[in-house]
């Protein structure tokens, strides 16, 4: 879902995607702007993602003679001087995974399934060219992925898919791109994606090919077909 969830911030798919009611397509100018606002700036957000981990980790390392409210709320502190530079403006303890037993050391999956969808889309891109509306792009998503389930574990799917180990690299890099270049490059894709007619002037009923069924062991509670 968050490999999707990406496809929402990519310059092809607003200018593909992010319509008015009468088909006009999303102005550059908020495009770029929302590029300029973020990109510089998504080093922050990672940083802030691996501080509730590594928070964690410290924690349940912490000596039972230290489980202090004044402890834990410095170790917080400390772990995100380290990790982020300095306090951040989502404390640590606000966060409700960490507050809930439900929950607990399950944080770091956030992260790592970044790390994957960083990894994926930079492999998408280099054996397709392009993501958004590339008829290529959902067949292997789902020989790869979505029929394994949970009949395969995580980190071998993604090995097998883009024929490295789950790294950091993918995302550094993309955290490493040039503003300019990154805006030149979105733009591009912009440009391409929103000269095509708008996806509700296709013909006829829009048709996904597919077939949804809820349901509760042997009872079938609903079923598009």
């Amino acid at each position: 879902s968050m490999l999707l969830d990406s496809l929402v911030g990519d310059a092809a798919w607003r200018g593909r995607y992010a319509r008015d009611r009468s088909g006009a397509v999303i102005p550059w100018d908020l495009v770029k702007a929302d590029i300029e606002a973020t990109h510089p700036y998504k080093v922050f957000a990672l940083r802030a993602m691996l501080a509730v981990p590594y928070f964690e980790k410290a924690l349940y390392e912490l000596p039972e003679a230290q489980l202090t409210p004044e402890r834990i709320a410095a170790l917080a502190d400390e772990v995100e001087a380290r990790v982020c530079g300095g306090l951040s403006s989502r404390p640590l303890l606000s966060v409700p995974h960490l507050l809930s037993d439900e929950a607990s050391c399950y944080y770091h999956g956030y992260v790592l399934a970044d790390m994957a969808v960083y990894q994926t889309r930079e492999h998408l891109f280099r054996a397709f060219g392009s993501i958004v509306d590339n008829p290529a792009v959902g067949p292997a998503l789902t020989e790869a992925y979505w029929k394994w389930g949970n009949s395969e574990m995580f980190l071998d799917l993604v090995h097998k898919f883009t024929g490295t180990p789950l790294t950091g690299d993918a995302w550094v890099r993309a955290l490493e791109v040039d503003l300019e270049k990154k805006i030149e490059k979105e733009h591009a894709e912009y440009v391409q994606a929103a000269a095509l007619p708008p996806p509700s002037a296709a013909p006829g009923e829009i048709d996904l090919g597919m077939r949804v069924r809820f349901v509760d062991g042997d009872v079938v509670i609903s079923d598009t077909a």
